[in-house]
């Protein structure tokens, strides 16, 4: 799947073998800025990859140098409410993979479903529900199915993340993720829904690719930002442009930490 993409940007990036993939969500594209003399690729000039059309997901590869570890950027990534198939996504992945990736910071835009977790939050995941009623890994598979999902969001790198947490005076909660499908938002029913399950953050991603992810045997680090409270916690209808500001607001700190983060291997 997708070896023309794997094919182009194999030579487009030479020699060069990331070992870390940051997957960026909504409006959080401005980390890539801090990548050493990137090679930037765009989506579009890659044969049969597939394209974002959600705002605040400008669809390019930022390819560099960030800490100590060579890392390749997603500016931009894919949801199933676009149309694009869970197995798109695990092509995605296995993408990563062959180029050399090992592990793999992904980051979104989410929902609070807990009042104590106000916007502008930042919530380290430790787990997920994938309440979407997808999954990337459905199909042929080359190697054998039914990977152990009990840790998902590898607890090495969480460990090391709440050091960093510590050491930056950044703080950090800790909490469930769970995907819907979307694209709408939920409903005040589906929030309180969530919170019965023991969901902390409510999102339309970050699933799939931690799926794939686990199943090619790559470390995954999952970080949320809290974009706004979920339906039913606030009087404030929610809209897409909202989420984009909240999540600006909150990128720097968000930066550091994952800065600091690649800067203590």
């Amino acid at each position: 799947m997708l070896e023309r993409s794997l094919d182009y940007l194999r030579q487009k990036i030479g020699n060069f073998e990331p070992d870390t993939a940051i997957v960026l969500g909504s409006g959080l594209g401005l980390l890539s800025a801090a990548i050493e003399n990137p090679i930037v690729i765009q989506y579009t000039d890659i044969p049969d990859f597939p394209h974002t059309t959600v705002v605040g997901h400008p669809g390019c590869f930022y390819i560099g140098q960030l800490g100590n570890h060579k890392v390749i950027c997603l500016q931009g990534r894919f949801h199933l409410y676009e149309g694009i198939a869970p197995k798109v996504i695990a092509g995605v992945t296995d993408i990563l993979y062959k180029l050399g990736v090992r592990q793999m910071i992904i980051t979104n835009a989410a929902g609070s479903l807990d009042v104590n977790m106000p916007a502008g939050s930042l919530m380290l995941i430790k787990d997920h529900i994938n309440f979407s009623g997808q999954n990337p890994l459905i199909g042929f598979q080359e190697t054998p199915r039914f990977p152990d999902m009990s840790e998902t969001y590898s607890r090495e790198m969480r460990r090391k993340m709440c050091k960093v947490s510590e050491k930056t005076n950044i703080k950090l909660y800790e909490g469930v993720y769970i995907m819907v499908l979307g694209p709408n938002y939920e409903t005040p029913s589906e929030v309180r829904l969530f919170r019965q399950f023991g969901a902390d953050a409510v999102g339309m991603s970050t699933v799939p690719e931690a799926i794939s992810a686990v199943y090619l045997g790559i470390k995954v680090l999952g970080i949320s930002v809290i974009s706004n409270l979920g339906a039913g916690l606030t009087d404030t209808v929610q809209t897409h442009e909202d989420v984009i500001i909240t999540v600006a607001e909150s990128i720097e700190k968000m930066g550091i930490l994952i800065q600091k983060f690649l800067e203590e291997e």
